[in-house]
């Protein structure tokens, strides 16, 4: 019986969420775009940002530095922070520690970005790609390294943005 638990627990964790479930074992998880992340804190919109942040897609991570997923895909952040220089926004929020994690709080409620912080603070190694006029997500990841993954997200939000 236990393991039953365990299997589906494991399940869970893979897939992150019943939706994710859903979708995979239904099939209709091919409608969602090949860069969306399963597992990933889902959170559809945020609310419009910061007059600071506005003009261009916006990256938004969660590190600290205990975490071996963010030190595993900080090779893939910073290839993207080169790439796209001049062309986004980027913010990290470091969950490090108690010091780290409240800055990081009060940086997130002066940038407008209260509702992403929320829901991802726990989840490190996420990284959402966020449009910053409605505040739209168009893309969550969580401990994925693959640039091209994060590449095509980028892309359509600098496409929606010159729109």
């Amino acid at each position: 019986m236990n393991r039953h638990f365990a299997i589906l627990g494991l399940i869970a964790a893979v897939f992150g969420s019943s939706t994710a479930w859903a979708e995979v074992t239904t099939g209709s998880a091919s409608k969602v775009p090949s860069y969306q992340a399963r597992g990933a804190t889902e959170v559809a919109a945020v609310g419009p940002l910061a007059a600071s942040l506005q003009g261009k897609p916006l990256i938004v991570r969660v590190h600290a530095d205990w975490c071996p997923a963010c030190k595993a895909t900080q090779a893939t952040i910073d290839d993207l922070k080169q790439s796209y220089a001049g062309k986004i926004n980027f913010v990290q929020f470091d969950e490090t520690n108690a010091k780290t994690a409240a800055a990081s709080q009060a940086e997130a409620q002066k940038l407008g970005l209260e509702k992403f912080y929320d829901a991802a603070k726990t989840a490190t190694s996420t990284v959402a790609v966020i449009e910053p006029k409605d505040g739209k997500v168009y893309a969550t990841f969580y401990n994925d390294s693959t640039l091209g993954d994060y590449k095509m997200a980028i892309d359509d939000a600098l496409k929606a943005e010159s729109r």
